[in-house]
């Protein structure tokens, strides 16, 4: 299964007001992750990734950063194309 989201993707997030089965963000050893809501608790929320790979596992809240709403929404197009020319420019920079 490929993934919706790759490494370095953009993507639209909101305050927490997570459920079963959204996409969430959150930090771990001070990177974000991408990864699929199990379940919710008091303590946090269950996240595992759709390819199976990472069993699911606790995050507390206090790390989790939102809901993913949607991916860049220059994804696509002439728009996104010139976005990712740019945005790769901007990186090579400091690389």
């Amino acid at each position: 299964m490929k993934p919706v989201f790759k490494p370095g993707s953009v993507a639209l997030i909101k305050p927490l007001s997570l459920s079963a089965g959204d996409c969430a963000v959150y930090s771990y050893k001070g990177r974000s992750l991408l990864h699929r809501v199990v379940k919710t608790e008091a303590a946090g929320a269950w996240l595992a990734d759709d390819a199976g790979r990472i069993e699911p596992h606790l995050v507390p809240w206090e790390n989790i950063s939102g809901k993913v709403l949607s991916r860049n929404p220059l994804a696509g197009g002439l728009s996104g194309r010139l976005y990712s020319k740019i945005r790769r420019s901007f990186y090579s920079w400091f690389a």
